[in-house]
């Protein structure tokens, strides 16, 4: 990218700035020392936070006359339902739910199942149900996974001894940083957080209810001690996937981290994820993709 006031290419990025259109990445430029946005989002008649929500509502299972409505209480506006067409048409490659939506009808109360993990800390372990059943045909070991958990979960081995963000290893792997449409979908969600949600809570919400292939969130996880020899363990080491997504038949550890100044530092918990989730679904190791990504990168540990 280019500087817009010196037209040099010394720039880096300089943080976010929330705007009526939603958030606006910043740079600054180390040749002229001045500040400037990326205004990626044209202007609109609806500010852009507005339109994402009414394509989430959308995806959530209401139809675009009720989303109208729910609008009109949220935001005191009210879009014709035409106008909420032009979005999907415009938005259904970053959303990819989208095209499937439209092709199933969804209720809002029956979309998603939520257990409330009482493990130190509340963990939302929340799956999508179209989605799941979508992905289970050439994964099916996820859906049994899931279907154990809800039903025999040891909750003990979750309150004492190791977590994976703990662990440690002297395996060496290649990390590769990629361009990814999460870093996008990543920046959407931070611009719907809301005031008493975390940003890991609004980004596993948003990529759930609006990415085609996130089936889950806050997937527990645990590694018995016989079952590896990268970690020095005598008890189960423990750990929550923020995010499952399944490409084809490859399952991807998605962590949200909203620092990877250093993504190195993230090696070790990603592997014991990848082990565990190895161990406990029987998927190969080689169809199990760790990543870590926030809204400005995305790395898959390989």
């Amino acid at each position: 990218m280019n500087c817009t006031y010196c037209k040099k290419k010394d720039v880096i990025k300089a943080g976010l700035r929330n705007t009526r259109q939603g958030l606006i990445q910043k740079y600054y430029c180390k040749q002229c020392n001045r500040y400037f946005s990326d205004k990626t989002q044209p202007y609109t008649q609806y500010p852009f936070h507005v339109m994402l929500y009414a394509l989430q509502l959308y995806n959530q299972g209401y139809p675009l006359s009720q989303v109208k409505r729910l609008l009109g209480k949220k935001y005191r506006v009210s879009p014709p339902v035409r106008t909420m067409y032009s979005w999907i048409a415009k938005y259904k490659h970053n959303l990819s739910f989208l095209p499937l939506r439209k092709k199933y009808s969804l209720h809002p109360e029956n979309l998603t199942t939520t257990h409330r993990l009482f493990h130190q800390q509340v963990y939302p372990f929340t799956y999508h149900h179209l989605k799941l059943n979508i992905a289970s045909k050439k994964l099916p070991q996820l859906r049994r996974y899931i279907n154990w958990v809800e039903r025999n979960l040891p909750t003990k081995i979750f309150l004492n001894g190791p977590r994976a963000s703990q662990a440690e290893t002297d395996k060496q792997i290649t990390i590769t940083k990629k361009e990814h449409p999460a870093t996008t979908l990543t920046k959407y969600a931070l611009s719907l957080q809301k005031k008493q949600q975390s940003a890991h809570g609004a980004v596993e919400e948003f990529f759930l209810l609006n990415d085609a292939h996130t089936v889950c969130i806050e997937l527990p996880v645990f590694l018995n001690p016989k079952e590896t020899t990268l970690f020095t363990i005598d008890t189960p080491l423990t750990g929550h996937i923020d995010l499952i997504q399944i490409k084809n038949k490859t399952l991807f550890i998605m962590d949200y981290k909203p620092n990877l100044n250093h993504p190195e530092k993230y090696k070790d918990q990603l592997l014991a994820y990848k082990e565990a989730v190895h161990h406990r679904t029987h998927i190969p190791k080689e169809n199990i993709i760790p990543v870590a990504f926030n809204h400005h990168a995305f790395y898959e540990y390989e």
